[in-house]
């Protein structure tokens, strides 16, 4: 079985955009060699990174082969289908769909919607059924297993009020096997990534797919369910239909399952749909402090499981809840069927928490270049809310020094500045209104006389007119224009110079760079007679290749003599002359 993390990152496709990072919740992406990976011990499975990732880098597990071995190994394999199903396959008949179900090869289709009525029965006793002097005011609901983990791990105080009750699924499986024999397979189907966490750990459930995997699977076994025949009790849920149950999906769902079920009177009831919206409604309650018992029903996904990352996202959640409703309306109000075992919230590994001292922060700060407090900028750039959370991140080993924009930009801007300082040529770089962005200390000392008064004053010349230095400006202008050349190289006497300028487009309309040397100098003659020695040397060899029948001798002995020009012009040149 494959038991990789039911989210996780092809490294090919990431495009290093530290989106993913951004929009986490929990921060569970560590990034290995400029790679978002996901940290599976810090993931609660809520799905947002692959919904939100551009380069499609995210993936999901996919867990058809292991449903597909489960249909060759067993003789009865049952689906358990979310409710959310009706939403999601809007329009079709849901005898259709358990009619394409049973085609693909299952012995029957049964509604998750099930569990939720167990669930709901369950809470709706023991609300009933507790001590009025109790001192627990506080309910959290255990249906949804992305806010379960989410708050074992990141509101580790509010875990203890979380209802010890199985999620429906859960309590689904348990009853299909109850019902039908425990050799039964059973396979979740529904829009939830996190139900994969739970077919892992709850062996009870043999594995879960998407809705997005079914949908390939259809495309792949050449099935459409809107064209299926639920005649001949083909279409009909086994063991029977769900009732109200089946509102879970959407927000308030289970608090209008449970208030059919007697017990939940005097009991206050809310519904949260959300991660950011949870941490906002609980974070800070003191639940001593409430004066009457609180149930909570919380939703990791906005607007309920409708809308959750394996669902089509096409149709406006109104749209979906809607379709919720209607398919809801015609359910039985209560469910009378004895329950199973109805206890167990999803187990969740805690890691040890890290705490870094103020100083491993400021050491991690320093390395990206932030040595004042002015200097954490808390662009988010990063993906982290912080620059005090990027060090943490970093001395965690989930971040590297490279995904922080500033310290990059500076790093880039320290490289490119030092190459302009070394080079021995007369670099300058202008926008363009031929303003000057910067140029090196040589590119004054050509222009010589109040030009290198001026960048002695004023290092790099930022904002001087190129037009009022030198005439080579007009060359910046013929590279800057839209149908301009990307480069061009021309020559230019001033006064008693003769100036040699590769004027080259950086962001075309934008800005250009201009690479000057002076050819009257004489270490630049005797480069330019080498060079210029060489291109004839080069040229020449040439011609001899197609015609040496021709040329005979004579090529060799001009050659000889370019390369004594060349070599006598070396010796000077080592001699220091």
């Amino acid at each position: 079985m494959n038991f990789q993390s039911p989210i996780y990152t092809e490294k090919t496709q990431c495009q290093d955009c530290y989106k993913c990072i951004r929009e986490c919740p929990v921060k569970a992406i560590r990034v290995e060699n400029g790679h978002a990976m996901v940290v599976s011990e810090l993931c609660v499975l809520c799905g947002h990174c692959v919904t939100i990732c551009p380069a499609g880098a995210k993936r999901v597990r996919d867990d058809k082969a292991r449903a597909r071995q489960l249909l060759s190994l067993k003789d009865r394999v049952v689906v358990s289908l979310a409710p959310s199903f009706a939403s999601e396959f809007s329009g079709i008949n849901p005898g259709q769909l358990v009619a394409a179900l049973k085609k693909l090869g299952f012995y029957g289709v049964s509604e998750t919607a099930i569990g939720a009525d167990l669930v709901s029965s369950m809470l709706a006793e023991d609300f009933g059924s507790r001590d009025p002097s109790s001192r627990q005011k506080l309910f959290l609901s255990s249906a949804c297993p992305v806010a379960v983990e989410f708050i074992k791990r990141y509101m580790r105080e509010y875990a203890p009020y979380i209802t010890d009750r199985a999620s429906p699924l859960l309590a689904h499986a348990r009853y299909l096997r109850r019902e039908l024999g425990p050799d039964v397979g059973i396979v979740f189907i529904g829009p939830c990534i996190a139900k994969k966490r739970e077919a892992d750990v709850w062996k009870t459930v043999d594995c879960a797919i998407t809705f997005r995997d079914l949908k390939h699977w259809f495309e792949q076994a050449g099935i459409d369910p809107a064209r299926m025949d639920a005649g001949n009790g083909s279409g009909e849920f086994i063991p029977e239909r769900a009732a109200k149950g089946s509102l879970y999906p959407i927000d308030g769902g289970m608090i209008a399952a449970i208030k059919k079920y007697p017990g939940s009177d005097g009991v206050h009831m809310m519904s949260v749909t959300g991660l950011d919206e949870i941490e906002l409604a609980i974070r800070g309650l003191e639940p001593d402090k409430l004066t009457s018992p609180l149930f909570m029903e919380l939703l990791a996904c906005p607007g309920g499981c409708v809308n959750g990352p394996q669902t089509s996202h096409h149709a406006p959640t109104a749209i979906k809840r809607i379709d919720l409703l209607d398919y809801a309306e015609s359910a039985r109000e209560t469910l009378d069927a004895a329950r199973p075992e109805m206890g167990d919230t999803l187990p969740v590994a805690l890691p040890t928490p890290i705490s870094h001292t103020d100083e491993e922060i400021r050491a991690a700060l320093r390395q990206v270049g932030k040595l004042e407090l002015q200097d954490e900028l808390n662009c988010g750039s990063c993906g982290y809310d912080t620059c005090r959370s990027f060090a943490a991140a970093m001395l965690d080993h989930h971040a590297e020094r490279t995904m922080c924009v500033s310290y990059m930009r500076k790093l880039a801007q320290k490289k490119a500045n030092g190459l302009i300082r070394a080079i021995p040529s007369g670099v300058v770089i202008c926008d363009s209104s031929l303003k000057i962005i910067e140029c090196n200390e040589n590119f004054a000392r050509l222009m010589g006389g109040e030009i290198y008064s001026m960048f002695e004053a004023k290092p790099g010349m930022e904002g001087a007119d190129l037009e009022k230095i030198t005439g080579l400006s007009r060359f910046f202008r013929d590279v800057m224009s839209g149908d301009g050349p990307d480069a061009v190289e021309h020559e230019l006497r001033e006064g008693k110079k003769i100036f040699h300028a590769t004027v080259f487009s950086i962001e075309k309309g934008e800005s250009a760079c201009g690479v000057i040397q002076d050819v009257t100098a004489p270490q630049i003659q005797r480069d330019r007679v080498i060079k210029q020695a060489k291109r004839v040397i080069d040229k020449n060899l040439a011609v001899v290749q197609k015609i040496a029948f021709l040329l005979g001798e004579n090529a060799a002995e001009t050659e000889a003599s370019l390369n004594s020009i060349i070599e006598s012009f070396t010796d000077l040149e080592d001699a220091g002359e």
